[in-house]
């Protein structure tokens, strides 16, 4: 896989029951009979400039500490769809912790958002 490739979901996106390789369903899958999965993509400045406006940052969390900004965003990705390569490998920082390796940067041509997603769970179709 490399910059330019169009590629897919993978069957081993999907449970058996669903035409898929899987025993058992990925934890980031909303459903398999809608064929759907969420891939994440870091906030922007503007979307965390946004929440601290928005009534959900005030008070405590459950722990009675401060709530802190959400770091990544779901992006749905449909198995139906084709999507262009813009980085075949990159790590990502997706939460609090270290960058998560083994990523690839895609952009879904519908809604023109960028998504990252493990590159173990899509497929080339056409090498660009």
């Amino acid at each position: 896989m490399k910059k330019g490739d169009l590629v897919r979901l993978s069957e081993n996106c999907f449970t058996t029951g669903m035409g898929g390789t899987r025993r058992y369903p990925l934890s980031n899958s909303i459903n398999d009979s809608d064929k759907v999965v969420m891939a994440r993509r870091p906030t922007t400045e503007s979307e965390v400039a946004e929440w601290y406006d928005s009534p959900a940052s005030r008070g405590m969390n459950d722990a009675g500490e401060s709530k802190l900004p959400p770091q990544s965003v779901g992006i749905r990705l449909y198995a139906d769809r084709v999507y262009p390569v813009l980085r075949a490998r990159c790590r990502v920082r997706l939460g609090w912790g270290n960058p998560t390796p083994g990523l690839a940067k895609i952009m879904c041509t519908k809604t023109g958002e960028i998504a990252y997603v493990k590159r173990d769970l899509i497929e080339v179709v056409n090498e660009g």
